[in-house]
């Protein structure tokens, strides 16, 4: 295939965004979308490769192999060899036990699956791991497999039939995008199946004939154009989002084949990405791609704070000195026969990438090599309550006594309450009903796309599951309740009645409250409602655990309160809304002064992550705040304002 230097200026176009994207920079909303204009390129060039050399009959899969494995291993297995020292230091056990599945699945060509399982791309937890994009790598080498085998059988085929079937493929693939998309978000975003169209679409241009595709000037400048602006546009408005891909990827691989199709060197789209800055970012694209990620999250293991923008421009000019170090003594040479044989090729990436599993099995086996510090690796133990297995469980398999006293209903917020209140009250009769994101609410439920379209359905279901709980075990005389709320706040709609979205908003949330908390006093019950603990969003929890593993102070960690009020306003609000009216138990005065809100009690970290209190956590604030006497004090008092001391001399209310 001859050489065409705006593809690489294509590249340039796609690899800047995304290193933008992932630096934080606000410029490009959708520069994530650059990787979708990789897709398009990849197939578009491996199919013409493959296409030619079959129509030839010069076709070897072996020798096929052998071109991907100069092209993708030697320089992925160095990025894997340079991040494994940082990680031993700077990680914590979970996060290297998680390095360690990441290492192993990279090697396999299954990260995808393996990110698909534990995060969703946009989740703030992706800014920590290394190798989170080495999940495209994957896609684009499941196809590798997949897609030469098909173009063998439909060799015998018309180029016109094996388009047909390309075509058909694609449409498949986009279709599989709505049903993912509402079905499992993660999965249509890391996995193959829905990733497919954007690699055929570039596949279907390359088994279009050139004659096909010469047209006038004037209309290729204004094809290539239109290509351009699309994938700029696409950068510049698309959004994060759930449903991605999807009709918003469109724009973006349909402007990559225009680019592909029409901007030659003759029109000014292809002058300008044949320009040579352009085109040296393209040939260092890939080295480029596979340092940035490492780079960026390895810093921000290290600042523990966050890095500002001028620290993030030095980031970015040494990813562009990596790519080129790499690109000049790896990928080069690793590429010429001459250098590097068959033998050697395939050689050294076995024995390299058999180290490289090895060593990811060994840190997961070991569970991050905890055994080197198990206290660092108890700070971030997540609170569970009584196990696990009590998510959406509203039973008595998830309580201390067939007759409880008390019920514990919410999300993870009143999970978290449930070691605590055990430990203020060992001997307590207790059961937890909680269930992850999902509020105590009889009539709300979030809608949150990440979680799915059923989801919302699933929350109403599992809460009139506890209503009716509750009215059969009548021995239950107090119900804590407890959420983080801002689930509700930070999506653009609710579910009411389970059958109906309305925008969300404060006021839906504080009735939807009221209406819990009166249903549950006009059945008996003696209820209160405990505010979320006092947060700006951080991850307090991951901030304390690596400070101790750097040896700096914890007080680094505290939110300002003035910073928490500013984070939390719409949550505060909502509490505030409801304290006049139903009792309401809060941290905030227990926790924070004037200044600050602390996030250790008496030596002990209290947190897990942002807000959530941790297993120890729990217990230690259990018992310094008494969670059992202050709930049911709270929950008895007929004459009740969170901003008047209830509960031990500790505990005086809550600050607005």
């Amino acid at each position: 295939m001859q050489y065409r230097p705006e593809i690489d200026g294509l590249r340039a176009l796609a690899v800047v965004p995304v290193l933008l994207f992932h630096a934080g920079f606000g410029l490009l909303a959708g520069g994530f979308a650059g990787v979708d204009v990789f897709f398009v390129i990849s197939g578009f060039l491996i199919t013409s490769i493959i296409h030619r050399e079959i129509r030839d009959g010069s076709f070897s899969v072996v020798r096929f192999y052998e071109r991907r494995a100069r092209r993708i291993a030697p320089a992925l297995l160095l990025v894997c060899a340079v991040s494994i020292p940082f990680a031993l230091m700077w990680m914590l056990p979970e996060e290297l036990n998680n390095f360690g599945k990441s290492l192993y699945a990279v090697n396999f060509f299954a990260s995808n699956f393996l990110f698909w399982g534990q995060t969703g791309y946009f989740a703030p937890s992706t800014e920590l791991m290394p190798l989170l994009h080495t999940w495209s790598l994957a896609v684009e080498e499941q196809y590798y497999v997949v897609f030469p085998l098909l173009l063998l059988g439909l060799r015998r085929a018309s180029a016109a039939m094996a388009l047909k079937v390309v075509l058909a493929l694609v449409a498949l693939s986009f279709a599989m995008t709505q049903l993912l998309a509402r079905a499992d978000p993660a999965a249509n975003f890391y996995l193959l199946p829905s990733r497919f169209w954007e690699l055929g679409v570039g596949a279907g241009l390359a088994l279009v004939s050139a004659e096909r595709l010469d047209l006038a000037k004037v209309r290729r400048e204004m094809l290539s154009a239109l290509g351009l602006a699309a994938i700029v546009a696409s950068y510049l408005f698309v959004p994060e989002s759930a449903f991605f891909p999807g009709w918003t990827t469109v724009p973006v691989v349909l402007g990559t084949a225009l680019v592909l199709a029409f901007a030659r060197g003759d029109t000014a789209v292809g002058r300008l990405l044949s320009l040579k800055p352009l085109v040296a970012i393209g040939l260092v694209s890939y080295s480029l791609y596979l340092w940035h990620q490492p780079v960026f999250a390895f810093a921000r293991l290290r600042a523990i704070d966050g890095i500002p923008a001028g620290g993030y421009a030095l980031l970015i000019v040494l990813c562009f000195a990596l790519a080129y170090l790499s690109w000049r003594f790896v990928e080069q040479p690793f590429r010429k026969p001459k250098r590097f044989g068959r033998a050697a090729v395939f050689g050294a990436t076995l024995a390299a990438g058999s180290a490289a599993i090895a060593l990811g099995f060994g840190f997961d086996g070991s569970d991050g090599l905890v055994a080197r510090n198990r206290e660092l690796a108890a700070l971030t133990r997540p609170s569970v309550g009584l196990g696990k297995k009590c998510d959406a469980v509203a039973d008595l398999r998830c309580a201390t006594s067939p007759k409880p006293e008390v019920a514990v209903w919410g999300d993870s917020f009143a999970r978290h309450l449930v070691d605590g209140v055990i430990a203020s009250k060992p001997d307590v009769r207790l059961v937890q009903l909680a269930k992850n994101n999902c509020g105590p609410f009889l009539n709300l439920a979030p809608v949150v796309p990440r979680l799915g379209r059923d989801w919302p359905q699933d929350c109403v279901r599992y809460n009139d599951d506890v209503r009716r709980f509750l009215l059969a075990n009548r021995s239950i005389r107090y119900v804590v309740l407890s959420s983080q709320l801002s689930q509700y706040l930070q999506e653009e709609t609710v579910l009411v009645d389970g059958h109906k979205e309305v925008p969300s908003g404060t006021s839906v949330l504080s009735e939807g409250l009221r209406e819990t908390l009166a249903w549950l006093k006009a059945n008996g019950f003696e209820a209160v409602f405990v505010a979320p603990t006092p947060h700006d969003g951080r991850d307090t929890g991951l901030c304390i655990a690596r400070a101790r593993l750097l040896g700096q102070p914890d007080r680094r960690c505290e939110p300002a309160l003035k910073d928490v009020r500013k984070y939390d306003r719409d949550v505060l609000k909502v509490v505030a809304d409801i304290a006049d009216e139903y009792p309401v138990v809060s941290f905030m005065n227990y926790l924070c002064d004037a200044d600050s809100c602390k996030v250790e009690d008496k030596g002990v970290p209290l947190f897990e992550d942002f807000g959530h209190f941790s297993e120890q956590g729990s217990r230690q604030m259990g018992r310094a705040f008494d969670f059992y006497r202050s709930f049911v004090a709270a929950a008895e008092s007929d004459v009740f304002s969170w901003r008047r001391p209830v509960g031990p001399p500790a505990f005086e209310g809550a600050r607005l």
